[in-house]
């Protein structure tokens, strides 16, 4: 016991108890961030929470994006669609003048004999 007691040294404890300090400050330092971090996103929250009160009917943005971004992959459905429809009735009509191409020569044909 006596052994302990001599081996006190006032020098160590003063660093020691100087680090502590410095670690409690930087824990109530931290400390201190979160909460002024925790009252922003509050403050922003309540602000957004008053402004879709306020705004409630209206279509947010992204609304907005996705329905302009429907109109257009219609659009381009439809360009594709009406595309498909000219395709057709060109290949409806090249067939059509191919047959009369054909009954014209068979009534030339038919007239030379």
């Amino acid at each position: 016991m006596m052994f302990l007691m001599s081996a006190f040294d006032k020098d160590v404890v003063i660093r020691t108890l100087n680090i502590l300090w410095q670690g409690l400050l930087s824990v109530f330092i931290v400390i201190l961030v979160v909460f002024l971090v925790v009252v922003i996103l509050n403050l922003i929250s309540a602000k957004s929470a008053k402004y879709k009160e306020a705004h409630a009917g209206e279509p947010t943005y992204s609304d907005k994006m996705k329905e302009k971004w429907a109109s257009r992959a219609a659009a381009r459905e439809d360009r594709k669609a009406q595309k498909l429809l000219e395709k057709e009735a060109r290949k409806i009509a090249r067939e059509e003048r191919e047959k009369q191409k054909a009954e014209s020569q068979e009534n030339d044909e038919n007239k030379d004999k």
